[in-house]
């Protein structure tokens, strides 16, 4: 089922090609604003001359601790803003999931009109969600303190190849943390646009029960594409690691494939949303119709609006 699940949601995406350009123009559009200044800071900080070295060459850690440490002297004001622009990005990537999760459910093509609308209708829910989700996310996150309880049962100096492993095990459970929130957040979507239903609680509690239910073909459908994620990854940095020379051609060369690895990053999202509700469509106990009446009052088949 997580195969056909994968091989529907890469069909539907592909389908969908023009909200994969919306995607990625977006990712491209923050990208901007948030390089840019960037750019022309490191131009007055050390030159032109030596931001191309470091622009086409291999990152120098020590050089980017230092420009950290005075970008406020650097770049002034938009330094101390800064952190808004990834803020902005993931609040515009919530906006535009409910796009994406409403042409999705409703299996037609997309349209402007379906997809702007479907944005726009979600958006406010969404929001209210994502603060509901954090309820759970913070169980998640608290997963790691059974490792420290482990720990404890080797006593206050465990050996160090314990203390190595347990390390890893660390790592390995907060990532697992992350990939839990991901998949409640967006069942939880699915099952607010697919049902209709505005009260958010109801929705994170469903995709709760939902997720732990259908736990195998749940993970395993979010662990592959992360993995797939994380090896085209470490590919890319192996890449754009080798191309280390200051030049125009290896920097557009360099441009080029960054922005192919974005197109990429954009494709496996979309993907990876059609996937996972083309499962819930599948796996969902709760087969129910959602009207809406001509007042705009949500109604269920069945039940009196």
């Amino acid at each position: 089922m997580v195969g056909t699940a994968l091989k529907t949601g890469f069909s539907n995406m592909w389908t969908n090609k023009r909200m994969l350009i919306v995607f990625y123009l977006s990712n491209l559009f923050f990208g901007m604003i948030l390089m840019l200044p960037f750019r022309g800071a490191l131009s007055n900080y050390i030159g032109n001359s030596k931001m191309g070295e470091i622009l086409a060459g291999r990152l120098d850690m020590d050089f980017v601790f230092e420009f950290i440490q005075n970008i406020d002297s650097v770049m002034g004001l938009f330094g101390s803003l800064v952190p808004l622009v990834p803020i902005l990005f993931w609040l515009f990537l919530i906006f535009l999931s409910g796009g994406a999760f409403a042409v999705f459910a409703s299996g037609e093509k997309y349209t402007p009109v379906a997809f702007w609308g479907g944005c726009a209708q979600y958006f406010g829910r969404f929001i209210r969600l994502v603060l509901w989700s954090l309820l759970f996310g913070v169980l998640f996150f608290l997963l790691q303190l059974l490792v420290s309880l482990v720990r404890k049962l080797f006593g206050d100096d465990p050996y160090q190849n314990i203390t190595y492993w347990l390390g890893w095990v660390t790592v390995g459970v907060r990532y697992i943390s992350i990939i839990l929130f991901g998949i409640l957040l967006d069942y939880a979507r699915i099952h607010a646009v697919t049902t209709g239903d505005r009260r958010m609680r109801v929705s994170v509690w469903y995709a709760f029960k939902f997720m732990f239910r259908n736990f195998v073909k749940t993970f395993s459908l979010a662990l592959f594409l992360f993995v797939i994620g994380a090896m085209v990854l470490v590919i890319y940095n192996l890449i754009s690691d080798s191309l280390s020379a200051p030049s125009a051609l290896v920097i557009l060369l360099l441009f080029v494939f960054q922005q192919l690895y974005m197109v990429f990053r954009m494709m496996m999202r979309l993907t990876f949303y059609s996937s996972q509700t083309n499962l819930f469509q599948s796996l969902s106990e709760d087969k129910i119709t959602v009207t809406e009446t001509s007042e705009g009052e949500i109604g269920i088949e069945g039940a009196p609006a």
